[in-house]
């Protein structure tokens, strides 16, 4: 019988009972806060204590990816137990990590590895992986799954808000005199992973205020409702208390048949764009994919 086995990065902020029930290996993400080197997995039951400490210190953390080594030691095991191997994870555009998955995978050539940008993070990868593992389950074979898997990574849809372009600025992920421009002008910008820019993080609107903000981002997904109905939608938030539950209740009293899922980001992401981001992700359900929800 074909086996699948699934490999993320802790930039999926993962269930821990979700990965514990499809077997999931997680390589994690570092991230290196005052003098300390952290696995980002680490942190994953502390993201208030972390956030609270992000918003007093005068010098953001910065962020490593996972060695090489790391990934053909997962990939290595892995391929002790299962016929084929799928990788998803962050986007090239704001992380390497893609990159070193795809060496590692280079150099075990006797292993069958297929590694996936997701072309965002948080959220996209989630719910990659929720519709491939659920895929499975149905009985579908490496082909179908892997077809399931490259129709969300190419048509998702991520639009987030941050509350402040100051993190952004000062990580380095967005040009500076963007967030200069932000900062003076009060503008609250939409962002969004740009696919014709690799992944990297883009401006997609500017709008004046964050509750215009958000109802921007549910515009957009309603024209993507009138061009396919059949949606999946998730919820992200950043340290935002409740700011993500309420964006699903927006989505939920416009849509009744939705049920959204919300991904609360960790320290990697949380760390470059800021608390108090919130963020909505779509896309269109094939009718193969719509028969597993």
């Amino acid at each position: 019988m074909e086996k699948i086995g699934f490999v993320t990065d802790s930039t999926a902020y993962l269930d821990p009972a979700f990965i514990d029930k499809h077997q999931i290996e997680v390589v994690s993400l570092i991230v290196n806060f005052e003098g300390e080197s952290i696995p980002e997995v680490d942190l994953y039951g502390k993201l208030d204590q972390f956030y609270d400490r992000l918003r007093r210190v005068e010098y953001l953390p910065t962020t490593s990816q996972p060695s090489l080594g790391e990934f053909l030691k997962v990939y290595q095991k892995l391929g002790e137990r299962v016929n084929s191997i799928i990788s998803v994870h962050i986007t090239g555009g704001i992380s390497g990590t893609v990159q070193t998955a795809r060496a590692a995978a280079r150099m075990l050539p006797h292993l069958d590895i297929t590694v996936i940008d997701s072309n965002g993070t948080a959220i996209c990868e989630y719910l990659i992986l929720d519709a491939a593992v659920r895929a499975i389950e149905k009985g579908l074979n490496r082909d179908e799954v892997l077809k399931i898997v490259r129709h969300i990574a190419d048509h998702q849809t991520l639009h987030f808000l941050p509350d402040t372009l100051e993190y952004l600025r000062r990580g380095g992920r967005i040009g500076g005199a963007a967030a200069l421009v932000g900062t003076l002008l009060q503008v609250k910008p939409i962002l969004y992973f740009n696919r014709k820019k690799n992944g990297m993080i883009d401006v997609y609107e500017k709008v004046r205020t964050r509750e215009k903000g958000v109802s921007r981002i549910l515009e957009e997904m309603a024209k993507a409702y009138l061009q396919n109905p059949e949606l999946r939608v998730g919820a992200v938030e950043v340290g935002a208390n409740d700011l993500g539950k309420d964006l699903i209740k927006r989505v939920q009293s416009l849509y009744p048949e939705f049920e959204p899922e919300l991904c609360p980001v960790g320290p990697v992401i949380g760390a470059h764009i800021g608390p108090g981001t919130v963020g909505l992700c779509y896309y269109p359900m094939t009718p193969q994919i719509k028969e597993l929800y």
